[in-house]
């Protein structure tokens, strides 16, 4: 084998190969969910009396249990990346039962991308919310709506929706919204819960 062949490929055994070029700088995501589903349901246990979000909610009984969040990001052409933790082959959130999570130094891509709020059951997940958020260049309405789908459909596997309300809740038009609108202390509100976005160090 020549030198030169020998090297290159000696070379791409010691230096790890990439596969995050064209991503963006890190983001913290902090996530306050409602003290309830939309619909009224807690997200685990029985129904219970509160309102509130995040660590403003009222204390609730154990028999409505607070939700395990984590979120997932969505780009093209390639799976979900989801900030949680694994063991014995079982997804955990990074903050168990707990109404409000930080995620920090999540890696997202230099342009628009897809957001998936979970709350992590045993059996089967639920959505929490799912958006686009948006940052550097604009994208075409097919890029957009290639975009959309995609965020929609790894929504639907990661949380299958089991009843026609959840089905039809899912339908309503995808909410986009400029990274930079949901930095600082004020975030963005949605449907069950609201986001505060901060460029890790």
């Amino acid at each position: 084998m020549p030198f030169r062949i020998f090297f290159v490929l000696l070379f791409t055994q010691l230096v790890p190969v990439s596969c995050s070029a064209g991503d963006g700088k890190p983001i913290s995501i902090t996530v306050a969910a409602d003290h309830t589903k939309a619909n009224g349901q807690p997200w685990d246990g029985i129904p219970g009396p509160g309102v509130g979000r995040g660590r403003s909610a009222i204390p609730l009984p154990k028999t409505n249990a607070p939700p395990d969040l984590a979120v997932c990001v969505v780009r093209m052409e390639a799976p979900p990346e989801c900030s949680m933790r694994y063991e014995a082959a079982k997804q955990y959130s990074l903050c168990q039962n707990s109404y409000d999570c930080i995620f920090r130094r999540v890696s997202i891509p230099d342009g628009a991308f897809g957001l998936i709020i979970l709350d992590l059951d045993l059996q089967r997940h639920d959505l929490v919310d799912l958006l686009i958020l948006t940052a550097g260049k604009a994208l075409t309405p097919d890029e957009l709506g290639k975009l959309e789908i995609e965020t929609r459909r790894r929504a639907d596997k990661l949380a299958p929706a089991l009843f026609d309300r959840e089905k039809q809740r899912r339908l309503s038009k995808m909410l986009v919204l400029p990274l930079d609108r949901c930095a600082g202390v004020k975030g963005c509100m949605l449907v069950q819960s609201e986001i505060r976005v901060n460029w890790a160090e």
